[in-house]
């Protein structure tokens, strides 16, 4: 595999955790208890997939995408994303595939484009959330480029 990749994978996982810690902190503070992404991707997952009702396996879904699919996508778009520091690109990107969610993962389950059958919180607080992914894949990935 070759160490682009590689960076990327470590990259994702590393963002992916990060938010995760945001999220299992938001809502043992009770911050929003209401608004539960893990969920949203549990009931994505049962609708698309025939999936059992299962927390643990909307978390695993949660870490292949976030470390598999947006890292290795990262990793290969990065020379081309515009921005001068890992950094911003990495923040462009954490735009594009908020994006990317709000079209597909909230109407597949049932909440709505842009997650509005939750309310503005959806949206807003799930771009914020992809900021910082995006801010962190950035981060570890040029972090990574000058160690492996």
């Amino acid at each position: 595999m070759s160490t682009r990749l590689l960076r990327g994978l470590m990259a994702g996982f590393a963002a992916t955790l990060v938010i995760s810690l945001i999220l299992v902190l938001r809502l043992a503070a009770g911050i929003i208890p209401w608004y539960d992404p893990i969920e949203v991707m549990n009931l994505a997952a049962q609708d698309l997939l025939g999936a059992p009702d299962s927390y643990m396996l909307a978390w695993g879904i949660h870490f292949v995408v976030g470390t598999l699919i947006w890292g290795l996508l990262f990793a290969l778009l990065v020379p081309y994303l515009p921005g001068r520091t890992p950094i911003r690109r990495g923040l462009e990107f954490g735009v594009g595939s908020w994006l990317v969610v709000m079209v597909t993962v909230f109407p597949l389950a049932g909440s709505g484009l842009f997650g509005l059958g939750f309310g503005l919180v959806a949206p807003l607080s799930m771009l914020i959330a992809h900021l910082i992914f995006g801010a962190v894949i950035g981060a570890v990935y040029g972090w990574a480029e000058g160690v492996l």
